[in-house]
């Protein structure tokens, strides 16, 4: 077996990936209720197929027969084959078994927290909650008991934080999130201050019908470079980016008194499309032509939310077009929306908030899902531990609202646990590359009024979308912006757009 042999089976295992992609999402879109157990089922055997796939004895001849010869390979395939062993590695280390017992026991966790949480049930739901930790836990020792040697890792946890952000360390994790629970709390209440003294921006007038927000939605994923003929938006309990880079799927929520809400959601969906559909076409089916983890992920579709979409320029010139959807309500003015999409209030939900707050939210999941893969609490210690943090960063009540509670995400009855971190880590990037940006193209912020993106674009295509996996993260980064991560771009950013 050969270079071209492993690139023929990884090949077949991205189609099986396109498939689950699929499948999973009709699931959450359009599936019947009465579906789910058989649907769970053929999702599992799909998992089971591609590990017994990746397990074969023959591949780690394979491996050592083209690590021979990889001299004669180009750049890109080099990183190829790199990326390729690195999927082995970690495959090969979690039994067949769990695999299916995690897709399993995550679908009926999933099905039943649509459920469940509607009805603010945490005591139906906790028993089967339990049970997707007890594997990650499981799939997280096995990570760590082979491959701790390897890759450095402290604990358990650090193996799953792996799985969503490559190369990310705990040691990052921590000086990054102790920064901004240091700064945070002063920056809250000077902004807080601030905006008081400025007043509050004016609510949505009267509810607006779906269709016309569907309307809107369309026109601005539009100008936002989706390819219609490639994707499509559709609603969902709990809003995503799915698919495949040819098949894009978007869905998001529609509420009819708060359309504005709804509307940067879909702005950061769509970030998660162009970065997916902007991957480099000759790398497609390989490891090196995927996207680089959930934290550069994290950074597209906030690059496009918060740096671009919540921007004074992009604000007043998508204003006239929420105007000729939405009606005349003074509310979606463009004074009035700057202030809708820049007020800073403490609130219980993580999608709704604020780019002040969202980060002290992912923090709270994060001490919490670590603390639980280590042993160090319980599922059962969930509530308390979630009213007790979110009273200590945000100074809000949770007890017994579950709904507005730990039941709000679909991270962890889905199985995506080390996951959060991501999305900080996502926002301090987005920030640094908008710096790059602003440097590279000095006019940036003209264009963004007049909606030319295509400079934008093209930036970020050469310097994330082409690039997928072909560099380290802080190499991407030290390419892109000159150094490695940095969360002073951050916080300057919040200052510069907040207090200044």
């Amino acid at each position: 077996m050969s270079y071209e042999t492993l690139t023929k089976t990884f090949y077949r295992l991205a189609q099986l990936e396109h498939a689950g992609s699929m499948l999973g999402w009709d699931q959450q879109v359009m599936m019947p209720p009465k579906s789910n157990e058989a649907r769970g089922r053929a999702m599992a055997e799909l998992q089971v197929l591609a590990t017994e796939i990746i397990q074969q004895p023959a591949m780690a001849d394979a491996f050592d027969a083209a690590e021979q010869n990889q001299d004669a390979l180009e750049p890109w395939q080099q990183a190829n084959l790199r990326q390729m062993r690195e999927a082995w590695k970690k495959a090969n280390v979690v039994p067949k078994e769990l695999v299916e017992a995690k897709a399993m026991i995550t679908n009926e966790c999933e099905h039943a927290w649509r459920s469940l949480r509607a009805e603010n049930n945490w005591k139906d739901f906790e028993p089967t909650l339990q049970k997707v930790f007890d594997l990650a836990r499981e799939e997280a020792q096995a990570l760590d008991n082979a491959l701790r040697a390897e890759k450095g890792y402290v604990n358990a946890y650090e193996a799953l934080l792996d799985i969503y952000d490559p190369g990310t360390r705990l040691a990052r994790v921590d000086s990054v999130f102790s920064e901004l629970k240091a700064e945070l709390p002063t920056l809250l209440q000077q902004v807080l201050a601030k905006q008081q003294a400025s007043g509050a921006p004016m609510q949505q007038q009267a509810p607006v019908d779906k269709s016309k927000q569907i309307a809107l939605a369309n026109e601005l994923m539009a100008v936002l470079g989706f390819d219609f003929d490639a994707g499509r938006l559709d609603e969902a309990a709990h809003p995503f980016s799915g698919g495949v880079p040819d098949d894009s799927r978007i869905t998001t929520r529609y509420v009819a008194d708060n359309v504005v809400e709804g509307l940067m959601g879909i702005i950061h969906e769509t970030g998660h499309s162009r970065y997916e559909t902007g991957l480099r076409k000759d790398w497609r089916y390989m490891p090196v032509g995927q996207s680089m983890g959930m934290g550069v992920h994290e950074s597209q579709s906030l690059f496009f939310e918060m740096q671009m979409g919540r921007s004074a320029p992009f604000i007043n010139a998508i204003a006239p077009i929420v105007q000729k959807h939405l009606g005349s309500d003074p509310a979606f003015e463009a004074g009035n929306l700057r202030k809708l999409y820049t007020e800073v209030k403490p609130g219980l939900i993580r999608v709704n908030a604020d780019e002040v707050t969202y980060p002290l939210h992912v923090i709270l999941r994060y001490e919490l899902e670590r603390d639980i893969i280590l042993g160090k609490a319980d599922v059962k210690d969930i509530p308390d531990r979630w009213n007790a943090a979110m009273q200590h960063y945000l100074g809000l009540n949770t007890e017994g609202d579950f709904k507005n509670g730990p039941m709000q995400d679909v991270h962890w009855p889905s199985g995506a646990i080390g996951y959060f971190p991501s999305y900080t880590l996502g926002a301090m990037t987005a920030a640094q590359l908008h710096a790059a940006l602003v440097q590279a193209v000095p006019n940036a912020a003209e264009l963004i009024g007049r909606l030319e993106l295509q400079p934008i674009f093209d930036w970020l295509s050469a310097n994330i979308w082409e690039k997928g996996c072909l560099l380290s993260y802080d190499d991407l980064m030290v390419e892109a912006t000159g150094e490695t991560l940095n969360s002073r771009y951050f916080l300057e950013h919040i200052k510069g757009r907040y207090l200044s």
